[in-house]
């Protein structure tokens, strides 16, 4: 009888070890993919012949960064949106991400072509959702 009560005392310790270890390394898996999935920017595109009015909202990585935006052509069909984030000198600043807005002209053909993005040199996840306008 005493036998079987040390095994199972070391099953339960080890079961409790095994789904412990379990929870860290899933835990931690679908944790990375939600904050991944938290870091989509929403564009939108409000398309005219030859133009694209593109606005949304991007994180920025402090609550006094500022955001500055341009848009570089890397090939005929893609199109790069280069996001700079800079602090002003003379406020206390917090390390949250606080949204900030942005707006951005490019000139280019209305379909066939894609857009990147990237915030201070790391690579951003996009998702363009056209609009069209006509006038």
């Amino acid at each position: 009888m005493k036998e079987a009560l040390v095994r199972l005392v070391w099953f339960f310790i080890i079961a409790c070890a095994v789904s412990y270890t379990v929870f860290l390394v899933a835990g931690s898996a679908i944790r990375a993919e939600a904050i991944d999935e938290s870091r989509i920017v929403l564009i939108r595109d409000s398309l005219k012949p030859g133009v694209h009015y593109l606005s949304g909202i991007i994180m920025a990585p402090s609550t006094c960064a500022q955001i500055s935006e341009r848009s570089v052509q890397i090939s005929t069909t893609t199109y790069q949106l280069i996001f700079t984030s800079w602090e002003e000198p003379s406020v206390a600043c917090v390390r949250e991400d606080t949204p900030r807005s942005f707006r951005v002209v490019v000139f280019a053909p209305a379909a066939g072509i894609q857009f990147i993005g990237s915030l201070d040199g790391e690579p951003l996840r996009l998702a363009v959702i056209p609009v069209i306008q006509r006038n």
